[in-house]
């Protein structure tokens, strides 16, 4: 599915409107209607490829918020309509000791970014569009999303 976007083609290149294609949601994906997404210092640095391993086009931007319009087979925890939150990890492998306790950001086999690196399942671009690690925000309990090949959480 090809969607809309802010990206930039090239370290000096502005952020300028663009397309980009989305893989479908995968049955343990959170596909999510982006209303916010706060775009940091962090993520201009690997923009302009200040950091090695720049990927182009990229497409900046974690700390996301928006609603649940998808839902793959295997997702629990979250329904349509829930807001929903991310923040700059989308996947690891949760199968490491790191991942076991909760620390996906210290995940061995190296998570799955919100932008600028490949699904780890997939090997596609990963644009945050589709997302496994989508935390439910409904009220004022917080949640996660528990795919059920997550067992050690």
């Amino acid at each position: 599915m090809t969607v809309k976007a802010f990206g930039a083609v090239a370290h000096d290149k502005p952020l300028e409107p663009m397309s980009i294609m989305r893989r479908a949601v995968g049955a343990q994906d959170v596909q999510i209607d982006i209303a916010f997404c706060g775009v940091c210092h962090s993520d201009l640095h690997q923009v302009r490829a200040e950091w090695a391993g720049t990927v182009y086009p990229c497409v900046p931007g974690h700390e996301i918020v928006g609603r649940a319009v998808a839902l793959g087979a295997h997702v629990s925890g979250v329904k349509v309509g829930d807001l929903v939150g991310v923040g700059c990890i989308v996947d690891s492998c949760k199968e490491c000791e790191e991942c076991g306790v909760g620390l996906e950001n210290y995940c061995e086999r190296t998570p799955t970014w919100t932008y600028n690196g490949q699904d780890a399942h997939s090997g596609v671009d990963a644009f945050c569009c589709a997302c496994s690690l989508a935390t439910a925000a409904p009220r004022n309990k917080a949640k996660r999303a528990e795919p059920s090949r997550n067992a050690r959480r």
